[in-house]
């Protein structure tokens, strides 16, 4: 009887060994359970849009909501036929919504399309 006490005893803390091992797992988190990643929300921005042809390069603003489209937010304006770079800036310091630091992107970005441009037809 005293032999069937003790392997029961052996046996309940083998059980209770392996049921401490079971619990020392690192639970899933809630996105492992679900199998589902999130992405960021992603922000709308402003972009260049550009035509670019043989006598005149065209410039315009837009901006993207991602998941949604493109909003225009100004016509083609036409370079050299229009000081574009010119126009772009009244229309970007118009917008108090667009930061210093995001015009003078836009800005320094214009003008490097442009100069890539009158560089390429220029010779």
């Amino acid at each position: 009887m005293l032999h069937k006490s003790l392997s029961c005893l052996q046996e309940h803390k083998l059980n209770k060994h392996s049921v401490k091992k079971k619990k020392k797992k690192k639970h899933p988190t809630e996105k492992e359970k679900l199998g589902v990643v999130v992405k960021p929300i992603e922000k709308p921005r402003v972009v260049l849009k550009f035509i670019w042809m043989q006598k005149v390069i065209g410039i315009a603003l837009n901006q993207v909501i991602p998941g949604h489209g493109t909003i225009p937010l100004s016509p083609y304006y036409f370079w050299p036929k229009e000081d574009a770079w010119e126009q772009l800036r009244l229309l970007l310091e118009g917008k108090a919504w667009i930061s210093r630091k995001q015009l003078h992107a836009l800005l320094n970005q214009a003008t490097d399309i442009i100069e890539l441009w009158h560089d390429t037809y220029s010779n």
